[in-house]
């Protein structure tokens, strides 16, 4: 059922209670609690995008491609704000297509599998996917290159020459909606192929007897944006550029950027230069440039350790594997920018109908237009109580961000108190599936980079401005609003995630050490403790507790 006919547009009805449900990786997309207008804007674009990437990938017949109207038909769902994967759903996925699996799909995406899970394959998708996948997986870079292009040049028109009246930023918005769930479509795509890619070179490395060699095979890439964004930074802190040139091409990232009622940067510099001012104190060394030359040379000197290993007859197969790696794995990330870039256009045309709006005496202020649907917005007519909609749903909200959603559950989410060690962080009442801790040390998934000693710092907010240079960066989840602050960090800790989520592919890129999916490091750790994090075998170690 999509938000257009939920009398709560931030809200999801589950109905059947063995249906397993989590926040995952999604978090990385869409953080946070999600206003009205957010969440409406986003619910049936990304389940479409969806739904499409898995048809192109022969996972789904095309009758399959029509939304469900059952909250458990859906992919991706809206609980309490905030947004919610449909692990059996995804399964489903993983057991109709060769090559991977159901629980492998649970572990690629939420850090770890259950105990108990079964696969259960099917042969009914081998024809479909052997026909599309491979089709796919030549087209996809070329699309998301072009597409990129596109939105780049479409949306710095939008940043130089807003809409002039409320028809125009209708307009605009309907042209975000449909950019956006075009790129959404492509970075599924972009990501399904990319971890399918690490995961046969997770194997390649096991048989030929070199386990962990993964991590140092799947970095120094020329191509990533996210290094891009670090670089741009640095050369803002240096001088070397402008503030609006810098925004022209970064603006649209910022904190929380995934949730349209933030500020980016574009809007409120001060984040960012604060962010320059402490970039301007790193050594010349930690320059990203230099990072991605480090990193660079690791990776053809595990290239050459691999090849020498199989041989002769094995190694040009692997060549071949870690060159299309090559092409595909910085496709992840450059699809995040180019679907966060439409929501920032989208941004634009919200504040623009915003302020008609309040002109008009419809809304109290113009931020309020957040508390309106996309459908209602873009309606041939508006709802005459708009002022009435806005604060019930602004209400709602309010009453969502006091409280979390736990790590995995099935059936109606439990709502769990934000709360826990004083630094911010939650306490999510969910048992630690994947992590441990005896009291001193808390593991998690391994992704490389080394180890590292360090001071904790737990950040909940992109925007801190506490994070100094040199500390141990402890989160829940990372989405590209946080990139600027790894080149800060001397080590990385997320709760979500896993190898191939977004915390480690830009910790790997930097040469950073990182642990992902954690589970509950933002609630065992606390400002100032001394700690050993190592992301070659996913540890951290408590070496000493900060004092009260």
């Amino acid at each position: 059922m999509s938000t257009a006919a939920m009398a709560n547009p931030l809200h999801y009805e589950a109905t059947d209670p063995a249906v397993l449900w989590s926040p995952g990786n999604v978090s990385e997309a869409i953080p946070g609690v999600s206003t009205a207008l957010n969440w409406s804007f986003i619910d049936d674009a990304i389940e479409t995008a969806a739904r499409r990437a898995f048809y192109d990938m022969g996972s789904l017949h095309r009758h399959e491609l029509a939304l469900g109207q059952r909250t458990e038909e859906r992919f991706m769902v809206c609980f309490y704000g905030r947004t919610v994967a449909n692990i059996d759903a995804m399964r489903v996925i993983g057991d109709r297509t060769p090559g991977t699996s159901a629980n492998a799909i649970e572990e690629q995406l939420f850090g770890v599998v259950r105990p108990d899970a079964v696969n259960h394959p099917t042969n009914a998708y081998v024809a479909t996917v052997a026909t599309r996948a491979p089709r796919t997986a030549v087209s996809v870079r070329a699309k998301q290159l072009r597409l990129r292009a596109e939105v780049v040049s479409w949306w710095r028109d939008a940043v130089l020459f807003p809409p002039a009246d409320l028809d125009s930023a209708r307009a605009l918005l309907k042209q975000a909606r449909e950019r956006y769930t075009h790129a959404f479509e492509l970075a599924t795509l972009a990501s399904m192929l990319g971890q399918a890619l690490y995961d046969q070179i997770v194997l390649l490395a096991e048989n030929a007897s070199l386990p962990g060699l993964q991590h140092r095979l799947v970095t120094g890439y020329d191509d990533m944006i996210e290094t891009g964004l670090a670089t741009d930074l640095w050369t803002l802190s240096a001088g070397r550029i402008d503030l609006p040139s810098f925004l022209l091409r970064q603006g649209f990232h910022g904190p929380d950027e995934g949730q349209m009622a933030s500020r980016v940067w574009r809007e409120d510099a001060a984040p960012l230069l604060s962010l320059a001012a402490r970039y301007a104190r790193l050594d010349p060394d930690n320059h990203p440039a230099k990072a991605v030359t480090r990193q660079r040379i690791i990776r053809r000197d595990a290239e050459a350790e691999l090849f020498a290993k199989l041989g002769r007859l094995r190694a040009p197969g692997a060549k071949l594997l870690l060159g299309a790696a090559r092409a595909l794995i910085p496709q992840r990330e450059l699809g995040k920018a180019t679907y966060t870039q439409c929501l920032d256009a989208a941004r634009i045309a919200a504040r623009v109908i915003g302020r008609a709006l309040a002109d008009q005496g419809r809304l109290d202020d113009p931020d309020d237009v957040f508390g309106l649907t996309y459908e209602e917005l873009t309606a041939a007519t508006l709802p005459r109580d708009c002022k009435q909609l806005a604060a019930e749903r602004q209400a709602i909200r309010a009453d969502y961000l006091t409280t979390d959603l736990p790590e995995k559950w099935t059936g109606t989410p439990p709502r769990v108190p934000i709360g826990g060690n004083g630094n911010g962080a939650r306490t999510n009442g969910s048992t630690t599936v994947g992590a441990t801790t005896d009291g001193s040390v808390i593991s998690g998934e391994a992704v490389g980079g080394g180890a590292v000693t360090g001071r904790v710092r737990i950040v909940v907010d992109p925007a801190t401005e506490e994070l100094e240079p040199g500390e141990i960066l402890v989160c829940r989840a990372t989405d590209p609003g946080w990139t600027s602050l790894f080149q800060l960090a001397a080590g990385v800790a997320v709760d979500y995630g896993g190898t191939m989520s977004h915390a480690a592919i830009v910790a790997r890129e930097l040469g950073i050490p990182c642990v992902t999916c954690t589970v509950n490091a933002t609630q065992r750790l606390h400002n100032g403790d001394l700690v050993r994090l190592d992301g070659d075998t996913g540890e951290i170690a408590i070496l000493e507790e900060a004092s009260a």
